[in-house]
């Protein structure tokens, strides 16, 4: 049975949907209008949302809708007060699985130019998209007229999409019921990171707005404290010349990475492979991202005090999230997570799976020694116990160095990182990087041979695949360098994991913030402490029994408790107290005015400690 077929046959209304709208950053949708076209009959509807709320034209449970990027429709039907879709085809999610590794760009008109199905242009998308945000809500009739025929040219061009990715998924693959099913589950939790954009992150607001309003004093004050250890900056700007020149000071010049230009690279991530080693390069990373800010990273708080940004839940090539370093809390740097805050009456759960890419590779491998070394509950501390770098009766707090360096060398593998990479990230010799590398390999075994056979099968046969069907098809580029395609199995499965959790947690009516790559931030209502002991366990349970259904596998869950004011872990948690001390120089308070410190918890005038519990 062909694909369109079985869509017809299963729903009995097929609708392509889209609405128009603006959004003002750090806001839910202000919604202008719709239009509805339903495939089967022919049948279209269009709404001018400004005029009127009248009933939803379709019964969710008979219904599969289809629109280009669900979060947005979907968060408009919420804004409507209108149930959310429980089936989703998201021609957009559905091209990657079809296009993503051989094209680029998923535009709807991207999309469609892929099947040569005609579009306006980009020119005159945007001269529609300025009017409905610039002009809302006092557009005149003409103007309401160019916004109706613009909304429905698109759900026009969608149901064309739609029908072509349809015979495409008919070419490739023959089990329709197969296509069918993995659609629904990668779009509806499209549907799902729509509601928890909706939901914001609760934040310190109090916190936020000082940070705001002091920056300029911050900065500076940042600025001072790192040239009086590296000279870098002109005034408050970033200055090549001399980061040169303070590169060659430290015999780091010669093998620094270089941009295309051929100037030394100065991204996070370059500073960040040298930082672990070089304190003073640390300190340039630290730094670096407040001083050049104009704005407060991490953060577009809306009206009701909690910051939104896009998720862009398929953003990676694995599927993962692709967050924007500038408006979300968890792709900035991690010490301005101590911003996320709740009030009273409420506190947060952050919840991440133990150990989840070692838990991976041993469900996917089946190699032994992983599964002993899982057993162990310190995958790090074992491997370095059989490597023979400790005793075999070593406890962790005895050998902290020993362990990470082996944690490193173990992640670094599953990536397929080279001995000079993990020299620079581990500031050791090239041999000792080599040698550490053979050795894991040598422990592992199972794992290396079944990863290689993995890579050999996606080579041969162009994509890689998950076991729900995410796909990415491969480069001849990347075919003829296995090494960097050798996390893509481990990354791409934990993202299964992580769509399967934030829908379980959602079907049991779970306030979800945020989906943090191997974590999940949960908002819940303050009750007594049985209550909030029974949600941690439902939370824990449902984390777990998601692995399984996604790797055979469960996976272990730990929880930290949050209140006012996020905390770190001690290396993210000293840097946000630098920081925070700066601001309380800035405010011109003393400390011991503001705040004090009690059983390792922070204490403003205004909050009360932050709870830290792992349960």
């Amino acid at each position: 049975m062909s694909l369109k077929k079985l869509i017809y046959d299963s729903f009995k209304n097929v609708v392509v949907y889209d609405f128009e709208y603006s959004q003002p950053p750090g806001e839910n949708p202000k919604v202008v209008c719709a239009t509805f076209l339903e495939l089967k009959s022919g049948k279209r509807i269009t709404h001018w949302y400004l005029d009127s709320k009248p009933d939803w034209p379709f019964n969710c449970n008979e219904t599969i809708y289809i629109c280009h990027n669900a979060v947005a429709e979907v968060s408009c039907m919420l804004q409507l007060d209108m149930a959310r879709p429980i089936y989703i085809w998201d021609t957009m999610v559905q091209d990657k699985k079809l296009w993503l590794g051989r094209e680029s760009g998923f535009s709807l008109l991207d999309s469609c130019k892929r099947y040569s199905i005609p579009t306006i242009t980009e020119a005159q998308k945007e001269i529609y998209r300025k009017l409905i945000i610039n002009k809302y809500p006092a557009y005149t009739a003409t103007e309401k007229e160019k916004i109706i025929e613009y909304n429905i040219t698109d759900v026009e061009e969608n149901a064309k999409l739609f029908m072509a990715q349809c015979k495409e998924f008919d070419f490739r693959d023959k089990n329709s019921k197969k296509i069918l099913s993995q659609a629904i589950f990668h779009c509806r939790s499209q549907g799902v990171i729509a509601k928890i954009e909706r939901n914001g992150i609760p934040i310190n607001y109090d916190l936020f707005s000082d940070m705001e309003k002091y920056f300029p004093v911050i900065k500076a004050q940042e600025i001072e404290e790192l040239q009086s250890v590296c000279d870098v900056y002109v005034g408050d700007k970033w200055n090549q010349k001399k980061f040169a020149a303070f590169l060659e000071r430290e015999n780091l010049l010669k093998d620094w990475p270089r941009t295309k230009t051929g100037q030394p690279a100065k991204d996070d991530r370059t500073l960040y492979r040298y930082s672990p080693n070089y304190p003073k390069i640390q300190q340039i990373r630290d730094s670096k991202f407040i001083i050049e800010a104009k704005n407060l990273k991490g953060y577009v708080p809306g009206e009701d005090k909690r910051s939104r940004c896009s998720i862009n839940l398929f953003g990676q090539i694995t599927g993962r999230t692709n967050v924007s370093t500038a408006t979300n809390p968890f792709g900035a740097p991690r010490r301005m997570r101590n911003i996320i805050g709740t009030d009273k009456d409420h506190y947060l759960i952050y919840a991440d799976w133990k150990s989840q890419e070692a838990v991976i590779q041993a469900a996917l491998s089946g190699d032994p020694g992983i599964k002993k070394a899982l057993a162990s509950g310190d995958p790090y501390l074992y491997t370095a116990k059989i490597a023979g770098a400790i005793p075999a009766n070593a406890i962790r707090k005895d050998y902290e160095v020993e362990r990470e360096l082996y944690k490193q060398t173990f992640l670094a593998v599953g990536y397929g990182q080279t001995a000079l990479g993990l020299k620079l990230k581990l500031g050791i010799s090239y041999a000792e990087a080599a040698y550490l590398l053979e050795k894991i390999k040598q422990i592992y075994p199972i794992y290396f041979k079944w990863i290689d056979g993995v890579i050999k099968a996606a080579v041969a046969r162009g994509y890689f695949e998950t076991v729900f069907g995410w796909r990415y098809y491969i480069s001849d580029k990347e075919a003829t360098n296995p090494r960097r395609l050798m996390n893509w199995p481990l990354q791409s499965h934990g993202s299964e994991i992580l769509r399967r959790a934030i829908i379980d947690l959602d079907n049991k009516n779970f306030e979800i913030s945020m989906p943090v790559h191997d974590a999940v931030l949960i908002h819940c209502e303050k009750k007594n402490l049985r209550a909030m002991i029974d949600d941690i366990k439902q939370i824990k349970q449902i984390m777990s029994e998601a692995a399984f259904k996604v790797i055979g596998w469960n996976i272990a869950v730990d929880t930290k408790l949050i209140g006012p004011q996020y905390k770190q872990d001690r290396e993210h948690q000293e840097r946000w107290d630098k920081l925070f001390e700066k601001l309380l120089n800035a405010k011109g308070a003393q400390i011991t005015d503001s705040t004090c410190l009690k059983n390792g918890h922070t204490v403003t005038k205004n909050n009360q400690p932050s709870i830290q519990v792992n349960i």
